[in-house]
């Protein structure tokens, strides 16, 4: 009775999670055509060297023996050209018409140009809009995007795999056992089981050999060219896989990967789950939500960027849903999403006309940042992702300065790292003030509440606490953000009492790694600002602003004699003072307001 099994990863790619997922899937679908009764589960996980499988009910000869064909996990691609090369006895839900479905997907965007903006939007959003009746039934189809990445490339060799899987549908019972055996241990013993599969198939004389070619499409890094295991001779050819596998792989394509052209290129970006600890069931409905959220073509850093944060979107909007409850529990006893998904292994596929070349592979995790014990936590979390999502939708990659601070966000939001996130915020300081006076348009800014959560649960929160909490603290970050985001606010409402401090975030940052320069830049600025606060009120009606006192600069370098680390406190400062307060409409002002932040 076989109730664990374990897929070595071999690899250090997502050739090794698709394996995975794909004998997931077969599994999960096996146990559910064998058990008559209750709800067959299928639990992944990761303990390092390989992922495991956990199922209930196990995978005995007995319930092996009931799996009745035909049995079809991942469908046939039918072109104009190939349709006479596939096998003739293909039933309709084993195979897809490629030209159908594109002609369809064209037929889906046609109609959506004549949306109004606000079903546009809600179409984006997933929500209901009157006018969105219009396209049921008309929706591309949701595995367009394999469809399009396996043709033309790899069309021919999956084609194949697809029919190899039809043809042994008399021995079916006897393939998964075959896998089951397969897997049962770790090490995985591929040369028995290429063993066990030619004495198989010689019983039934299928004649289909073991070896077929490992497709870049989910073997990122086995593409042609000189590949021998002994070095005796130069030669280009193809790397192969036993073909059970290779078909493995193709099947967790549609489980587990999402794969995107890329905005204006024909190049391609290939994302694929690494998970921590996660039922089957429960990943199948959250990667169909991602999916949906990753409905629109981006480009290629911000691409990465987004799929960090909506998938970490897609799977806490599903703990508030009945079917997540379990997942729920689970999630608040390890507190991270990243505990459950890790990220994505990720591969960049350069476009050469009829063929792809593997570029760039990469690991994208899913923001250590976020944690959750609660159902509050979940909804402040998704607030925080939200607004985060926000600020990196406003960058256009083709533009250098959008460009550098997409990269060092995406280093940040991959991991659990503040350094990387100060890079960006004491970047972004600028990225703010310009993008304002040059009247590009609004340029968003980080509301200081999510600000105080992302560093509160990142692992040097608790650390940070005091610093965050230090009253002096608090009243230079509010003559920071007065002296330059709500100055300008101010300036373009006609309003000029106050100068604008352009580049003070900069020069701050430029002083940070020597402690006693910092601060008598530090000294500098708030000299300058208190001056400034007295010059109008002697001359200029209220409301003015609140002046800084020498015990807030005591307060500072108290912290940065506690810590030492005046960069830290330097890119604290920072942070806050270019975010935004957010305000009550309905609250009183007080005796010297801040002014309204924009």
């Amino acid at each position: 009775m076989t109730q664990t099994l374990f897929v070595d990863k071999s690899t250090g790619t997502f050739a090794d999670p698709l394996l995975a997922y794909g004998l997931a899937a077969v599994v999960g679908d096996a146990l559910k055509r064998a058990v008559a009764r209750g709800q067959p589960s299928v639990h992944l996980s990761d303990h390092g060297a390989y992922y495991r499988l956990d199922c209930a009910p196990s995978l005995d000869d007995a319930r092996l023996a009931v799996v009745q064909a035909p049995y079809v996990p991942a469908v046939a691609i039918r072109t104009r050209k190939n349709a006479a090369k596939l096998p003739a006895d293909l039933p309709p839900h084993a195979v897809v018409d490629y030209e159908a479905e594109r002609d369809k997907r064209a037929e889906f965007f046609e109609l959506r140009k004549g949306l109004s903006k606000d079903a546009q939007a809600a179409l984006g959003r997933q929500e209901n809009h009157a006018e969105l009746e219009a396209l049921r039934g008309k929706y591309p189809h949701p595995d367009w995007d394999v469809f399009r990445a396996i043709n033309p490339a790899a069309l021919i060799g999956y084609n194949t795999l697809m029919s190899y899987w039809w043809t042994i549908q008399d021995g079916l019972p006897e393939a998964l056992a075959l896998l089951r055996d397969l897997f049962a241990q770790s090490p995985n013993d591929v040369g028995a089981a290429v063993t066990a599969w030619k004495k198989l198939d010689k019983a039934h004389g299928w004649g289909i050999k073991p070896d077929r070619t490992a497709a870049q499409v989910y073997n990122p890094s086995q593409g042609k060219g000189q590949n021998r295991a002994k070095a005796d001779r130069l030669g280009m050819g193809n790397v192969k896989g036993f073909w059970l596998l290779e078909w493995l792989k193709a099947v967790g394509f549609y489980r587990a990967a999402l794969t995107k052209q890329l905005r204006g290129v024909k190049d391609r970006k290939t994302y694929v789950l690494a998970p921590s600890e996660i039922d089957m069931q429960e990943s199948g409905q959250i990667m169909h939500a991602f999916r949906g959220r990753m409905a629109r073509a981006e480009t290629a850093i911000r691409s990465d960027v987004l799929a960090s944060l909506r998938y970490t979107q897609a799977l806490l909007a599903f703990t508030q849903q009945q079917e997540g409850s379990s997942m729920k529990a689970r999630l608040f006893k390890s507190q991270r999403p990243s505990r459950v998904v890790a990220g994505f292994y990720s591969a960049f596929y350069k476009d050469l006309g009829n063929a792809v070349a593997t570029m760039n592979q990469s690991f994208i995790r899913l923001p250590g940042w976020v944690r959750v014990t609660r159902d509050a936590d979940v909804n402040s979390a998704l607030d925080i992702l939200a607004e985060h999502e926000a600020i990196a939708r406003q960058f256009d990659e083709s533009h250098s300065d959008d460009h550098n601070l997409l990269l060092r966000y995406r280093d940040f939001v991959s991991g659990d790292d503040l350094r990387a996130f100060f890079e960006f915020t004491t970047a972004y300081s600028a990225y703010i003030i310009g993008q304002r006076e040059r009247a590009r348009g609004r340029a968003r800014q980080f509301t200081t509440p999510n600000l105080g959560r992302l560093i509160m649960h990142s692992q040097e929160g608790p650390r940070l606490s005091k610093i965050l909490e230090t009253e002096g603290f608090q009243n230079i970050a509010y003559a920071i953000r007065q002296a330059t985001v709500t100055a300008q606010y101010r300036k373009k409402q006609g309003d000029r009492k106050y100068d604008v401090r352009y580049g003070l975030g900069q020069q701050l940052a430029r002083k940070a790694a020597y402690p006693q320069e910092f601060v008598a830049e530090l000294a500098d600025f708030l000299s300058k600002y208190n001056a400034e606060n007295a010059q109008v009120m002697e001359n200029r009606p209220g409301p003015y602003r609140r002046s800084i006192r020498t015990s807030d600069i005591d307060d500072i370098v108290a912290l940065m004699d506690e810590f030492d680390d005046s960069r830290l406190i330097c890119n604290l400062l920072v942070a806050y003072g270019y975010a935004r307060v957010p305000r009550d409409p309905e609250q009183e002002t007080e005796a010297h307001p801040e002014g309204k932040e924009e």
